[in-house]
C-alpha cells in the first residue's frame, strides 16, 4: 500500500469534462492526455498533470496549462487558461491566498447543499465552523439546533447507536459549543458524551454500534461478534474527550477517555493501528488511524510522548493516504490535522507532500472529487 496504483501510468483517459470548466469545449470525452507542454509524461500521469496545474496557476504560470492529448489517432496540442490563483508557499501553506480561496470556495460549494443527519453532514458543517465566514453562521446555526433536538427528542434508554453518526455528530456539537457558547445543544452533547461513555467496550474500544448493557445491567463488557472497529472507535473516543471539554460531568466520561487512551497507547512503538483488536499494521498509517490518534493524545496534557509517536507516523504516511478499508476518506479529513500535531513545519511538510493531490481533485465550482471507495472503488463527486 505504499503509494498509489497509478505510479506506472503514463496516460490520462477523459471520461468526463465539468460544463463551464476551462476545458470545456476544448477538451472531449474519449481524449487521452499524454503529457504537458508537448512532452510526454515520463512518471505518475495524475500527480504530473496536477504539478503542471500548480505551476498554471502560480503567478509565474499566468493560468497557461498546454495539454498534449490524442485524439481520433493523432496529438494535438490543447491550451486551457486556468485562474491565477498564487503560490501555496513552502513553510506556512494555509495562510496562502490560494489557501484561502479555495476554502472559501469550497464553503461556499457546501453552503448550496443541504447537511445530512448522517456522519457526511457534520464533517461538511465542521468545515464551514472552521471558516469563521459570518456568512455560513445562521445555516450552521440552523443545523447545530437540528441535530441537537433529533438527539434530545429520542428515548434516553434507547439512544441511536450507530458510533459512526454518533460520533461525527458529538465532534460537531461540541465545537459549534466550544466556538458559539449556545447553550441550546448541551442537553444533547451530554446525552451524546454519556451514551458513548457507557457504550464503550471493557478496553476502550468500539463496535460499528455502541455496546449495549448486557443481562444485569453491566457495562464496558468485551466487544462481541464482528468485534472492535478502531476507525470508528477512536473517532467516538475523542467525541467523548469533547464532551469533557464542554463541562460534562458524568463520571463515565472521564473513565472512558482513560480507558481509550491506554488502549491506543499499545500501539505506540509497534507500528500503525490496525483494523480492531490485532497485531499492528507495518505501513505507516491507514485510512487515518494514526493521525486521529495524534489529535486524541495532543488533546490530553498528560500524553505527549504518545501523541509525538503518532504524529510522526502520520508525518511518514505520505504515501499510505490514497489508501484504506472502506476507501481513503477518513484519511483525507485527518491526515493534515494529526501532521499539525508536530507543529507548523510538520503540517507544512506534510502538506507539501500531498497539496499536488489536492489540485488534481479541486472543481473549478469550489467542490472537490472523491477518489473512490473500498480499497481503490470507483471515485464520485
Amino acid at each position: 500500500l505504499q503509494g498509489r496504483t497509478t505510479m506506472l501510468a503514463r496516460q490520462i483517459l477523459v471520461t468526463h469534462v465539468g460544463a463551464k470548466s476551462p476545458a470545456d469545449g476544448l477538451v472531449k470525452v474519449g481524449d487521452v492526455i499524454l503529457g504537458v507542454d508537448s512532452k510526454p509524461f515520463e512518471d505518475d500521469a495524475r500527480k504530473l498533470l496536477a504539478l503542471a496545474i500548480q505551476r498554471a496557476e502560480s503567478t509565474a504560470g499566468k493560468g497557461d496549462l498546454n495539454l498534449l492529448v490524442w485524439r481520433d489517432g493523432a496529438t494535438q496540442d490543447i491550451h486551457l487558461t486556468l485562474r491565477v490563483l498564487g503560490d501555496y508557499g513552502a513553510t506556512n501553506p494555509l495562510e496562502s491566498q490560494k489557501a484561502k480561496t479555495i476554502l472559501e470556495e469550497a464553503c461556499q460549494a457546501l453552503a448550496k447543499e443541504k447537511l445530512a443527519d448522517d456522519w457526511a453532514g457534520p464533517i461538511s458543517g465542521l468545515a464551514m465552523l472552521a471558516s469563521g465566514k459570518d456568512e455560513f453562521r445562521e445555516k450552521v446555526r440552523e443545523y447545530a439546533h437540528r441535530i441537537a433536538e433529533k438527539t434530545t427528542s429520542h428515548d434516553p434508554a434507547k439512544p441511536e447507536r450507530g458510533t459512526w453518526q454518533l460520533s461525527y455528530r458529538a465532534l460537531f456539537l461540541c465545537e459549534y459549543y466550544l466556538l458559539t457558547h449556545d447553550e441550546a445543544v448541551l442537553p444533547a452533547i451530554e446525552k451524546l458524551s454519556s451514551a458513548m461513555a457507557r457504550g464503550q467496550g471493557m478496553f476502550g474500544t468500539f463496535g460499528h454500534n455502541l455496546l449495549p448493557p448486557g443481562p444485569n445491567g453491566e457495562l464496558h463488557r468485551p466487544i462481541p461478534s464482528y468485534g472492535p472497529v478502531n476507525q470508528t472507535g477512536l473517532v467516538t473516543n475523542i467525541g467523548i474527550l469533547f464532551g469533557e471539554f464542554c463541562g460534562v460531568k458524568d463520571p463515565e466520561v472521564p473513565a472512558a477517555v482513560e480507558r481509550g487512551s491506554n488502549f491506543f497507547a499499545t500501539f505506540v512503538g509497534r507500528g500503525s493501528i490496525p483494523y480492531g483488536e490485532h497485531e499492528p499494521y507495518i505501513t505507516h498509517d491507514n485510512n487515518g488511524k494514526c493521525a486521529m490518534a495524534a489529535v486524541f493524545y495532543a488533546l490530553q496534557k498528560d500524553r505527549v510522548a504518545d501523541a509525538r509517536f503518532y504524529a510522526r507516523m502520520t508525518l511518514a504516511s505520505f504515501k499510505n493516504r490514497e489508501a484504506g478499508h472502506t476507501g481513503q476518506g477518513q484519511s483525507y479529513l485527518w491526515t493534515g490535522l494529526g501532521a499539525n500535531c508536530a507543529g507548523p513545519l510538520g503540517l507544512a511538510a506534510d502538506f507539501n507532500e500531498a497539496s499536488w493531490h489536492y489540485d488534481l481533485v479541486r472543481r473549478c465550482d469550489g467542490s472537490f472529487t472523491y477518489d473512490g471507495g473500498e480499497q481503490y472503488g470507483a471515485g464520485s463527486t
